[in-house]
């Protein structure tokens, strides 16, 4: 089917291309944010009835799963009855500062992210699959993902049965990349980001006059402890060559300069690659501020909130669409990620319930006064990628789908 397909797919990627950019834009004047992505849901239902495509509605709040299913009939010894693209939906609390005529029209919020690129490239890609249903076998998910910013809307899906009817056994999405030229592609084998987890600590001392210090337990003096000693934790317990991270980045705690605080509350992040880390992480913070408690005659409370898990690509799959990549769009267009980062993404629940391959479009044109990068006011990524990102999906789908089993 690729390699039938591939030519005619270019033909009609320049031919719907307006009507992308057109998308494009209309997500981004009218951003939502997690969890209140109404009418950007509604857009999307309208695209996809008008194109006669099937779908789902309220898939994990405002989540949508399109279904394109193959008119040929399929050969025996497939091994993957359907495979998932996924792009999230939902904008950054941020008032943007780049003028455009598709500026964002609701006051302090922005998509920042890049996902208003991700929906209108998934469309334009569910429209030429629909065209081309009569040629190929299979079928095409696609996740609609609402509320990646914050709660992890993919677990949302999962729970409400995105990956079933039928069984989802691949799936693939890709980031936009302001730091690659626009167009380029990058791609990371096996481990690509970090599993998360989140720490909630409340130190709870005595309080008391400044002047007599002897007469309290200073819950600052043992939560700065806490703070500084969780370091060794990353020095000491992990290899250097095992990444983890440890940051308390909210330390509050104390009522007046001339009082001993009685409580002071702490919330942070762990990261890791690899479970046994993270298990060492969260094993380690617990006794390691448990310890200085002790030792100063505080209590301690602690939460640990597991987060998204680590996204882990297929290297057979990762393999496959560079090597794609590198056919459509030249060798210097395609790059590989030379390390895995400890950011995150809830991409992650659906990579681990299958094969997965998650990618970089870059976006920069090189044009811009400002730096860009992704969260950012100024972010304002060059749409001639677009062209690319649903050249990768559309030939990367039909791949998949005619892959046999080991």
């Amino acid at each position: 089917m690729y390699n039938q397909l591939k030519d005619e797919v270019r033909t009609l990627v320049d031919e719907i291309f307006p009507e992308i950019i057109s998308i494009r834009r209309d997500f981004h004047r009218h951003p939502e944010l997690s969890e209140h992505e109404e009418r950007t849901a509604r857009m999307i239902c309208r695209y996809l009835s008008q194109w006669g495509i099937e779908y789902r509605d309220n898939i994990g709040g405002h989540g949508i799963v399109g279904r394109i299913d193959g008119k040929l009939h399929a050969p025996a010894g497939r091994r993957y009855e359907a495979v998932a693209i996924r792009a999230d939906m939902d904008a950054l609390p941020i008032e943007e500062a780049v003028e455009s005529p598709f500026k964002s029209e609701n006051h302090g919020i922005m998509h920042a992210c890049g996902h208003d690129i991700h929906m209108a490239c998934l469309l334009g890609t569910a429209k030429i699959l629909k065209r081309l249903e009569d040629r190929f076998y299979g079928s095409v998910k696609l996740f609609f993902q609402p509320a990646e910013e914050t709660v992890g809307g993919a677990a949302r899906m999962i729970e409400d049965g995105c990956m079933k009817d039928p069984d989802t056994g691949a799936v693939i999405a890709f980031h936009v990349a302001p730091y690659l030229p626009a167009g380029a592609m990058e791609f990371c084998r096996g481990k690509m980001n970090a599993a998360t987890c989140d720490i909630q600590m409340e130190v709870e001392g005595v309080s008391c006059h400044g002047a007599h210090p002897e007469g309290g337990i200073d819950a600052i003096l043992a939560g700065a402890q806490i703070v500084t000693a969780l370091q060794s934790i990353i020095s000491r317990n992990l290899s250097p060559t095992d990444p983890g991270i440890i940051t308390i980045g909210q330390f509050n705690g104390g009522t007046k300069e001339n009082i001993v605080a009685g409580d002071v509350k702490m919330s942070g992040t762990l990261r890791a690659l690899d479970p046994d880390t993270m298990d060492t992480l969260k094993n380690r913070v617990r006794t390691v501020a448990e310890g200085i408690c002790q030792a100063y005659g505080a209590k301690l409370h602690v939460t640990l909130s597991d987060g998204y898990p680590a996204l882990i690509n297929s290297t057979e799959i990762c393999d496959d669409l560079s090597a794609i990549g590198t056919e459509l769009f030249g060798r210097d267009k395609i790059y590989f990620m030379e390390e895995p980062s400890l950011g995150a993404d809830d991409f992650s629940f659906f990579s681990r319930m299958c094969d997965g391959l998650y990618f970089n479009v870059g976006t920069d044109s090189g044009k811009e006064a400002h730096i860009q990068k992704i969260h950012s006011e100024y972010f304002n990524p060059d749409e001639t990628s677009m062209k690319n990102a649903v050249l990768m999906e559309v030939l990367g789908v039909l791949h998949l789908l005619e892959k046999e089993k080991k």
